[in-house]
């Protein structure tokens, strides 16, 4: 009966053997996590403090442009390191790299006169550094973990950044208001030594030799092949990198909150916090009840339903008048972003050949980390012709199109069938 109640409960709420089976794996999301809420109060950090020295609104928007770009090259960077280095190696450079500069800005914030030149070359090398050992950590999990565990890897990897992107904001705020930034700097340098510490226990871990696998489409990998040749020959993987770019450009409702609450809810900041909350509140509950992904037949068909769904959920929210609708629709449209990406994870790195992952998984996270940005542009871009709640409605019915579009072409990912699937008995 307990054996029951537990093979029932996977099927719905999140797969914690990858925790419980790997202790290397425990390591990477130990680390993982205390990183991403150092990263978290770095983006609070640099901004506050760049603001405060300057009083420049454009210059704070152009470090974060600098380190935003840094940080996609650091990624793109970091696959190709990965597919050829040691991956621990080039683990530990980077978070090393990372943690200097860390110390570094909690140096500068405690001169006299602190150098508004230091924070920014040091927010720039801190992006393309540190997101080198994302990448690597990415590239090592699939030879850790079984492939019928990825999706609650996915899980967990989308439960950590949600709520950490929660809880650094709010915890780098708190600290500063009660002691100063240098503060915020010299936690996140601590952070990062654990960090070190922690992932120091790793084993050797090589990047694969170069041999032919059969893909999901029956062929074989060529000896050698490039990230770029094997996304354009393999529909399936490059199918679902094409869904992340449209998810991607999907990014943006966030940029048109503020003026769609001044326009329907007086610009109540209440509001505005709920509506930002309810989207991070989706993805907490899709992560928590991701066991049932594990047991799809056709999950790239399932991926392809929640992307479209979520465009439509999202169009719906322009037509709200009440918070009492428009919560709920956040809510699911939070859960609807997460199970996307939690299955656009799984199906790379169930897809991938070894010897790419590397570089595969760079493009993955690139994607992850310029969606907001690309987003916002395009939502800021349709805001800037209509009402607010129009912009909302007439930007999601583009990407619904859009969506709707590869849907139809992406015929590989619709009908994809994992090999070895489980089955609900």
């Amino acid at each position: 009966m307990t054996a029951e109640r537990t093979t029932n409960e996977r099927r719905v709420f999140l797969d914690l053997r990858p925790l419980r089976d790997s202790a290397q794996f425990r390591r990477i999301f130990i680390a993982r996590t205390i990183s991403l809420l150092g990263i978290g109060m770095l983006t609070v950090s640099v901004p506050i403090q760049t603001y405060n020295l300057s009083g420049s609104t454009f210059l704070v928007g152009l470090v974060a442009a600098l380190e935003g770009v840094a940080t996609i090259g650091g990624m793109l960077a970091g696959g190709v390191l990965a597919d050829r280095y040691d991956r621990r190696n080039l683990i530990l450079f980077s978070r090393t790299m990372a943690g200097l500069t860390f110390a570094g800005l909690g140096i500068n914030a405690i001169l006299p006169s602190p150098s508004v030149a230091a924070i920014v070359v040091l927010a720039v090398v801190n992006g393309a550094f540190g997101s080198i050992s994302v990448a690597a950590l990415l590239s090592v999990i699939p030879s850790l973990i079984p492939s019928d565990q990825m999706i609650g890897v996915g899980a967990l990897n989308a439960l950590t950044v949600r709520t950490g992107a929660v809880l650094s904001p709010l915890l780098a705020g708190l600290i500063i208001a009660t002691w100063s930034v240098s503060w915020n700097y010299w936690i996140t340098t601590i952070g990062t030594v654990i960090t070190i510490l922690i992932l120091s226990g790793l084993p050797s871990l090589p990047a694969p030799t170069h041999e032919p696998k059969e893909t999901a489409d029956g062929d074989a990998a060529p000896v050698g092949e490039t990230g770029l040749q094997f996304l354009r020959r393999d529909r399936l993987v490059g199918g679902v990198i094409a869904v992340g770019v449209i998810a991607m450009l999907g990014g943006g409702l966030i940029a048109l909150i503020p003026a769609f609450v001044d326009e329907r809810f007086a610009g109540d900041s209440r509001t505005t916090g709920m509506l930002y909350a309810a989207g991070a509140v989706g993805a907490v509950i899709a992560s928590f009840t991701s066991g049932w992904l594990s047991y799809l037949r056709k999950p790239g068909a399932v991926l392809l339903t929640a992307l479209t769904l979520g465009f439509v959920i999202q169009g719906a929210v322009g037509f709200t008048i009440t918070v009492v609708l428009a919560v709920p629709l956040l809510i699911a449209f939070g859960a609807a972003t997460t199970i996307q990406e939690v299955l656009r994870y799984n199906l790379i790195q169930t897809n991938t050949p070894a010897p790419l992952l590397g570089r595969v998984n760079s493009l993955w996270a690139a994607q992850e980390v310029a969606g907001l940005a690309v987003g916002a542009l395009l939502a800021g871009v349709v805001g800037s012709f209509m009402a607010a709640s129009s912009a909302v409605i007439v930007y999601s019915a583009i990407l619904l199109v859009i969506a709707l579009g590869g849907a139809a072409l992406l015929s590989s990912l619709r009908t994809y069938s994992p090999p070895n699937s489980p089955v609900i008995r």
